[in-house]
């Protein structure tokens, strides 16, 4: 099945603000309900262990993604202080889960291009979920861009194969309708629009169907990488990170600066 370059609604510019937010509220609730994303924990903690860093900058953030749980799992293995960021900024999901991590996970209030990282925002790059939304040429930017920073970079997606996420992607509908008045933080603009004008059901849906017909698969990560300048000073690791007690595995990319 070949990767294709399609259009996510969340990513336009035109996508009402409580839609595209209430799609990422439910995609943060359900990593941390789930907690899948877990396992890739010791993987970012080795990252911080080889550049001497305590601190994570997620990219993409979204509505917070798996840090509400995944904070406390990397917490275990020593100290870590996580700042979220997205190119548009979730004010109100990022605020209440700052709240509700005692403080421990902050946030980039303003705008972050995750091709071109501000300076002042050094640490472990992240990203969950949000990779396949790039073209090839931005894809490649982003990890340009980690590379010539020295930043190491940590790029997670639920799954690895594109045929077990679009198999998956119908369960959704019922679990969303079912658990959406369990998601925090508590909109009633988010039960409007959930089953009233089911307008989030609709873009989790599609939007989900997009993510992994645009998933890059491990030849296309490391072709991906082949073309960045300097690739050579990193170390490259292009796979899958297996999930206890579950037939399945994320897929991962990883970069570390070599010493």
């Amino acid at each position: 099945m070949r990767r294709r370059q399609l259009v996510e609604i969340e990513d336009l510019t035109w996508c009402p603000r409580g839609v595209r937010d209430g799609g990422t509220d439910w995609l943060s609730f359900v990593a941390n309900a789930t907690r899948i994303f877990s396992a890739v924990a010791p993987k970012i903690r080795s990252a911080m262990d080889a550049t001497g860093t305590t601190r994570v900058v997620d990219l993409c953030s979204g509505g917070g993604g798996p840090w509400l749980t995944l904070e406390r799992d990397l917490a275990r293995s020593g100290p870590v202080q996580v700042v979220l960021s997205d190119l548009y900024p979730n004010i109100e999901a990022l605020s209440a889960l700052r709240e509700r991590s005692d403080g421990r996970l902050a946030f980039h209030p303003t705008p972050v291009d995750a091709t071109s990282v501000p300076p002042a925002l050094d640490g472990v790059r992240t990203m969950f979920n949000a990779f396949h939304h790039f073209p090839p040429e931005s894809a490649r930017a982003i990890l340009a861009d980690a590379v010539a920073s020295r930043r190491a970079i940590v790029v997670v997606e639920g799954a690895r194969s594109r045929a077990v996420g679009l198999v998956a992607m119908p369960l959704q509908l019922p679990l969303i309708l079912l658990l959406t008045p369990f998601v925090r933080p508590f909109r009633w603009s988010r039960l409007l629009l959930t089953y009233l004008i089911p307008l989030i059901p609709l873009i989790v849906l599609f939007d989900g169907t997009a993510s992994f017909l645009r998933l890059y698969l491990e030849h296309e990560l490391r072709e991906l990488v082949a073309g960045v300048p300097g690739h050579e000073s990193f170390n490259w690791d292009i796979g899958g990170t297996k999930v206890p007690g579950l037939p399945h595995r994320l897929g991962h990319l990883i970069g570390t600066p070599k010493r």
